[in-house]
Protein backbone atom coordinates (compact mmCIF):
# COMPACT_ATOMS: atom_id res chain seq x y z
CA UNK A 1 0.00 0.00 0.00
CA UNK A 2 1.08 3.70 -0.61
CA UNK A 3 2.49 5.30 2.38
CA UNK A 4 1.21 8.69 1.36
CA UNK A 5 -1.03 10.18 3.74
CA UNK A 6 -4.84 9.50 2.81
CA UNK A 7 -6.63 13.01 2.06
CA UNK A 8 -10.23 13.60 4.05
CA UNK A 9 -12.13 14.75 0.58
CA UNK A 10 -10.69 11.05 -0.87
CA UNK A 11 -12.01 8.98 2.11
CA UNK A 12 -15.22 10.42 1.81
CA UNK A 13 -15.19 9.60 -1.69
CA UNK A 14 -13.79 6.27 -1.34
CA UNK A 15 -16.73 5.51 1.70
CA UNK A 16 -19.52 6.95 -0.94
CA UNK A 17 -18.34 4.52 -3.18
CA UNK A 18 -18.34 1.63 -1.16
CA UNK A 19 -21.89 2.66 -0.19
CA UNK A 20 -22.87 3.09 -3.77
CA UNK A 21 -21.25 -0.40 -4.72
CA UNK A 22 -23.43 -2.05 -1.31
CA UNK A 23 -26.58 -0.63 -2.74
CA UNK A 24 -25.50 -2.01 -6.11
CA UNK A 25 -24.98 -5.22 -5.13
CA UNK A 26 -27.30 -5.69 -2.41
CA UNK A 27 -24.54 -6.66 -0.49
CA UNK A 28 -23.84 -5.37 2.75
CA UNK A 29 -20.95 -2.33 2.97
CA UNK A 30 -18.62 -4.45 5.77
CA UNK A 31 -18.33 -7.44 2.91
CA UNK A 32 -17.98 -4.95 -0.22
CA UNK A 33 -15.21 -3.12 2.25
CA UNK A 34 -13.47 -6.50 2.45
CA UNK A 35 -13.69 -7.01 -0.96
CA UNK A 36 -12.95 -3.22 -2.22
CA UNK A 37 -9.87 -3.47 0.07
CA UNK A 38 -8.13 -6.88 -1.19
CA UNK A 39 -8.74 -5.49 -4.92
CA UNK A 40 -7.20 -1.82 -4.27
CA UNK A 41 -4.45 -3.72 -2.57
CA UNK A 42 -3.67 -6.12 -5.47
CA UNK A 43 -3.90 -2.96 -7.70
CA UNK A 44 -1.97 -0.68 -5.96
CA UNK A 45 0.84 -3.39 -6.07
CA UNK A 46 1.22 -3.08 -9.81
CA UNK A 47 -0.16 0.36 -10.81
CA UNK A 48 1.83 2.57 -12.05
CA UNK A 49 -0.48 5.75 -12.04
CA UNK A 50 -1.93 5.33 -8.73
CA UNK A 51 -5.03 8.03 -9.77
CA UNK A 52 -6.69 5.28 -11.66
CA UNK A 53 -6.21 2.77 -8.38
CA UNK A 54 -9.62 3.75 -7.47
CA UNK A 55 -11.83 3.62 -10.42
CA UNK A 56 -10.38 0.38 -11.52
CA UNK A 57 -10.72 -0.99 -8.45
CA UNK A 58 -15.06 -0.19 -8.22
CA UNK A 59 -14.68 -1.81 -11.96
CA UNK A 60 -13.92 -4.73 -10.64
CA UNK A 61 -15.98 -4.98 -7.94
CA UNK A 62 -18.91 -4.77 -10.32
CA UNK A 63 -17.68 -7.00 -12.74
CA UNK A 64 -18.39 -9.91 -10.14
Amino acid sequence: MSNQAINPQDLASRESEIELLARETDMPVETVLEIYNIEHAKLEQVARIKTYVPPLVSDTFRGR
